[in-house]
C-alpha cells in the first residue's frame, strides 16, 4: 500500500515537497492552508481534497504521514498537533523559533515514539555526501569557515512575516544558517561554546549579519559569517549566492560550495587539498534536487521501517545553537553549550 501523505501549508515551500512525492508511489490525499484560495488551488492541482483547517486533516485516519510546510511561526503548533495525532512527520526547518517549543517537541516525540523527521534538505545531495566522507583525509580539524551570504537588497526587505523576528525566528542566521549549521554538526559534531556579534538592520528586529566563533567539542574553531546583502552579482556562480563551509586540518583542506537553495539545477561542488598527495581533489555531481531525494528517503525509511535521516534531537540542536548565537551577541559574551 502507498503511503498516504497530507501537506499542511500550500506556498512555496510545499512545491519542492509536492514535486518530491510525486517522484515515489506516495499518494498526496489533502492539502491544508489557511488561506481557503491557497489550499483550494493545490487540491485542484493535485486532484485531492483540500481544507483550511489543519485540524481536519489531522483527524484523517486514512493519512498515515504529513509534510509541515507552514511559515516558521507555525511549525512548533502543526507539528506537536500531528504528533499528538498519531502522525509521521516530515517538518521544515527551522524546526521551532524558541527553544522551550524545541525541547517541548523533542520530549513529546519521544514520549510518543513518533517517526519525525527535520527538513534540511541539503545533506541528500551527493556533493555533501563527499563533503562528509572525505573529511578523515585532512587529519584532525584545526579551523574553518562557516559562510552564508544571500542576495538581499534593500528593496526585498518587506513586511512579511519573513523579516519579524516572533514570526520567523530571525534573519539570515535562521532561514539560510541553519543548513549550513545543520551541515558542520553532521561533519564535525558539538560546539561547546560560542561568541557572537550581531548587526540588525535599521527598523528590523533580525539579524541582517552575523559574525562569530564557535567553539567545536573537537577542538577545532569555526569562524561564522552570515549576511542578507544586495550583492546581487557575488558568489561562484554570479547570481548573490556565496555560502561554503571550509575546514583545515592537519593533513590538507576541505572546502563545500554550495548553490541557490531552489535551483536544483546549479551544481555545489567539493573540493579536498591533501598535503601528502600535493593534489586537489574535485568532485561535483547534478543537477540533482535536494527536494527529491529528500522525500524519496523519508517515504522509503518510513515504509521500510527505519530510522529518520535527521531527527528531533538533530532539529533541537540546530534551534539551540541559533538560540545560542543570538543570545551571546544580546550579553556581548561567550556563552558555553555544555
Amino acid at each position: 500500500m502507498p503511503l498516504n501523505v497530507g501537506i499542511i501549508g500550500g506556498g512555496n515551500i510545499a512545491s519542492h515537497h509536492i514535486r518530491g512525492y510525486q517522484q515515489t508511489d506516495a499518494k498526496i490525499v489533502m492539502v491544508a492552508d489557511a488561506q481557503e484560495a491557497v489550499a483550494r488551488q493545490r487540491g485542484e492541482a493535485l486532484n485531492c481534497e483540500w481544507t483550511s483547517d489543519y485540524h481536519q486533516l489531522l483527524k484523517r485516519d486514512d493519512i498515515q504521514a504529513v509534510s509541515v510546510c507552514t511559515p516558521n511561526w507555525m511549525h512548533f503548533e502543526v507539528a506537536k498537533a500531528a504528533v499528538e495525532a498519531g502522525k509521521i512527520v516530515l517538518c521544515e526547518k527551522p524546526m521551532t523559533t524558541t527553544l522551550a517549543d524545541a525541547e517541548a517537541l523533542v520530549k513529546l516525540v519521544n514520549e510518543k515514539k513518533t517517526y519525525f523527521q527535520v527538513a534540511y534538505m541539503k545533506r541528500f545531495h551527493p556533493v555533501m555526501k563527499k563533503f562528509k566522507e572525505w573529511l578523515p583525509l585532512i587529519g584532525t580539524p584545526l579551523i574553518g569557515l562557516v559562510r552564508c551570504y544571500q542576495p538581499m537588497p534593500e528593496d526585498r526587505w518587506g513586511d512579511s512575516w519573513f523579516f519579524h523576528k516572533n514570526k520567523a525566528g530571525g534573519g539570515v542566521l535562521t532561514h539560510g544558517g541553519s543548513h549550513t549549521l545543520d551541515l558542520l554538526h553532521w561533519v564535525l559534531g558539538d560546539v561547546n561554546a560560542v561568541t557572537a556579534s550581531i548587526t540588525q538592520r535599521p527598523g528590523k528586529d533580525i539579524d541582517w549579519v552575523t559574525g562569530g566563533i564557535m567553539e567545536m567539542a573537537n577542538g577545532a574553531q569555526m569562524l561564522l559569517e552570515t549576511g542578507w546583502v544586495g550583492h546581487l552579482n557575488a558568489g561562484p556562480n554570479r547570481d548573490g549566492w556565496d555560502e561554503m563551509i571550509q575546514i583545515r586540518g592537519v593533513n590538507g583542506i576541505l572546502t563545500l560550495s554550495t548553490t541557490f537553495w531552489d535551483r536544483p539545477l546549479l551544481v555545489p561542488s567539493v573540493e579536498c587539498y591533501v598535503e601528502s598527495e600535493k593534489t586537489t581533489r574535485k568532485f561535483a555531481e547534478g543537477p540533482v534536487d535536494p527536494f527529491v531525494e529528500e522525500i524519496k528517503e523519508f517515504v522509503r525509511r518510513v515504509t521500510n521501517g527505519e530510522k529518520p535521516t535527521i531527527t528531533v534531537e538533530d532539529g533541537y540542536w540546530v534551534d539551540r545553537l541559533l538560540h545560542t548565537l543570538y543570545q551571546s551577541s544580546e550579553q556581548h559574551a561567550r556563552i558555553s553549550l555544555i
